[in-house]
């Protein structure tokens, strides 16, 4: 009877359009289908709400800690004048959302909002439900991490030095 209740109430939260948070997300890569491609950047649906939190909601911000290390940024109002449009994240049943990458408090992003041109920072903003997009470039990842330079850097120095030594010892050798 009981699991029976749980199920009733798991589903009829659903359908109230209530998603659990999703906070184990935050800190991890967004998976492929949670954003789009749109010219030379990746754009990711990131919150219901702007991304200062503010009134909306739980009034949480955005949280950028581990995002921006995977190159996610707040788009520029030309960058997102020149962006994409709700409909290219997908149609009002099946679009591209990572609210659940971006705070701990939302994983579900408002459609109608976005339609509407409610999207923080764009020209249609400035509304207390606006929608947040952020961008990262496509090829974000060509970029070596600090890590990667100082191995790479290192590997050139031994492969110098190695190459001077063999120099070195066959000038003695004649």
């Amino acid at each position: 009877m009981n699991i029976k209740l749980g199920a009733l109430a798991a589903i009829s939260l659903g359908l109230a359009g209530v998603s659990a948070p999703a906070s184990a997300a935050i800190n991890t890569p967004i998976p492929s289908a949670n954003y789009i491609s749109f010219g030379s950047n990746d754009w990711a649906w990131a919150s219901p709400c702007p991304a200062s939190g503010g009134s909306c909601g739980s009034g949480e911000a955005i949280d950028l800690s581990y995002q921006g290390t995977q190159g996610w940024r707040l788009p520029t109002f030309a960058e997102l004048a020149a962006g994409p449009t709700v409909a290219d994240f997908g149609t009002p049943y099946a679009f591209a959302c990572a609210s659940a990458w971006f705070t701990s408090s939302y994983g579900h992003c408002d459609y109608v909002d976005a339609q509407d041109g409610a999207v923080f920072g764009s020209s249609g903003g400035g509304n207390w439900y606006d929608e947040t997009w952020v961008l990262r470039a496509s090829d974000w990842s060509a970029v070596p991490e600090p890590a990667t330079w100082a191995m790479m850097i290192a590997g050139f120095g031994l492969v110098g030095g190695a190459v001077r030594r063999r120099r070195a010892s066959t000038a003695f050798a004649v």
